[in-house]
């Protein structure tokens, strides 16, 4: 018994360790190319390379220590948001408290629910024949 429980805190141990170590933020160092040779590139953990040459150029900027978010396409949109009407079912009480963002264009006037916006940031509208991105 006595083995194996020194098994296990040497094995808890070395995963500590492992997990407390350094960590990488997803960043390769910059890559020099271009004509110039003043292009500076980083690439992001999805593999996309972005062009960082105007942040380093203009503002010294150092390529390595740009962070990255979810990365692209992580969030996705509302697609043809369905509206609801007073009466009908799912429409909120008027007694029920909660934010909205409300926007009004080509005489059509819309409102989304800050809950929902939250967690989608986009939502792709139609006003008419105007295709719009209300964003949160």
């Amino acid at each position: 018994m006595t083995v194996l429980k020194s098994s296990l805190i040497y094995c808890l141990v070395l995963l500590f360790a492992f997990a407390c170590g350094k960590t990488s933020n997803n960043v390769t160092q910059p890559n020099t190319s271009g004509e110039q040779g003043n292009r500076k590139t980083i690439v992001d953990r999805t593999g996309k390379e972005w062009d960082v040459s105007h942040a380093f150029l203009k503002y010294q900027m150092k390529p390595d220590k740009f962070q990255f978010g979810l990365g692209p396409n992580a969030i996705r949109p509302i697609l043809n948001p369905r509206h609801l009407q007073p009466g009908q079912s799912g429409y909120p009480a008027d007694a029920r408290n909660f934010l909205i963002l409300g926007t009004s264009l080509e005489g059509e006037t819309r409102a989304y629910s800050i809950d929902k916006l939250s967690f989608h940031e986009v939502a792709d509208e139609k006003f008419g024949n105007v295709h719009v991105a209300v964003a949160y």
